[in-house]
């Protein structure tokens, strides 16, 4: 939160973080970790600070979720977003689900299996933020391109007796590049079989206890920034993002409080560097 004050003003492109969760992981005992009650208060400041160091056209991509306590289903998440939007200039242009297929399986009968986590894109002008559809875009599936040989159904025409019935209009086309992406993502949970740092044998997510895979940020890396953009995550962790940027051609500012995670992400990012003839333009900035 005070590394978020000293940046200049309209200068991020993107912000994509998956930020600590409520009580849900340690990630070390140097790092506090904020319950339910306090996490609304906790997080609220960064996105005012983001509102002004955001670009006009730049996005908020927010990784997160929420847990159950004593049977129940806490609030905190949708509280957030709607202070978010009553408390700052960041206006949630949409919501998307992330379905996680490795998740783990919930215990008892009554709660069904809980595979989603939630992805909030906030901006500061819904009308008018960079987005780049072109390089998200997927094949047509086999059925989509027979429907464009068919005539397209319109809206609803509401007879005065209450009867609706559908309009036709023409049939269109394919887009040359392919269909829109859907709002449910199916990245994967994490990589496998990557480098832990303490122990030096392929584990879970470079050591850090909540990773994220990278195709996450590298897909609203390239939706959202052109080469050369920067693009900020300050909860950078185990620098999943910053690898990401460098890939892509972007910049990237990172913060992290955990002096083990920033050591061994400035390793990583420096032999991605070394290995890819990547020019490098910032660095981890550490509290």
């Amino acid at each position: 939160m005070e590394l978020a004050k000293k940046l200049p003003d309209e200068y991020v492109d993107l912000l994509v973080t998956s930020p600590p969760y409520a009580d849900t992981v340690s990630y070390g005992e140097n790092v506090e970790v904020m319950s339910p009650a306090q996490y609304v208060d906790w997080f609220l400041p960064l996105f005012k600070e983001a509102g002004r160091f955001l670009k006009k056209t730049g996005s908020f991509i927010l990784n997160i979720n929420d847990r159950v306590v004593d049977g129940e289903r806490q609030t905190y998440v949708y509280e957030l977003v709607c202070r978010i939007t009553k408390e700052t200039n960041l206006k949630l242009f949409d919501r998307y689900i992330w379905y996680k297929k490795s998740a783990l399986p919930m215990t008892g009968d009554r709660r069904l299996n809980d595979r989603v986590e939630y992805i909030f894109h906030f901006v500061r002008d819904p009308k008018n933020f960079k987005c780049n559809t072109d390089a998200v875009r997927v094949p047509y599936k086999d059925i989509s391109l027979k429907r464009f040989k068919s005539k397209v159904h319109g809206n609803d025409i509401i007879l005065p007796d209450g009867t609706a019935i559908l309009s036709q209009r023409g049939s269109s086309k394919p887009h040359p590049n392919g269909s829109k992406p859907i709002t449910v993502f199916e990245f994967e949970s994490e990589p496998s079989g990557v480098f832990r740092f303490d122990t030096g044998s392929a584990l879970r997510g470079n050591g850090h206890p909540a990773p994220f895979h990278p195709d996450l940020p590298s897909w609203f890396i390239k939706w959202l920034t052109n080469d050369g953009d920067v693009v900020l995550d300050p909860f950078m962790g185990g620098g999943t993002v910053a690898e990401s940027a460098l890939k892509l051609g972007r910049n990237y500012i990172g913060f992290e409080i955990n002096p083990k995670y920033i050591a061994e992400s400035e390793k990583r990012i420096n032999k991605l560097v070394k290995e890819f003839g990547i020019s490098r333009q910032a660095r981890l900035i550490t509290a």
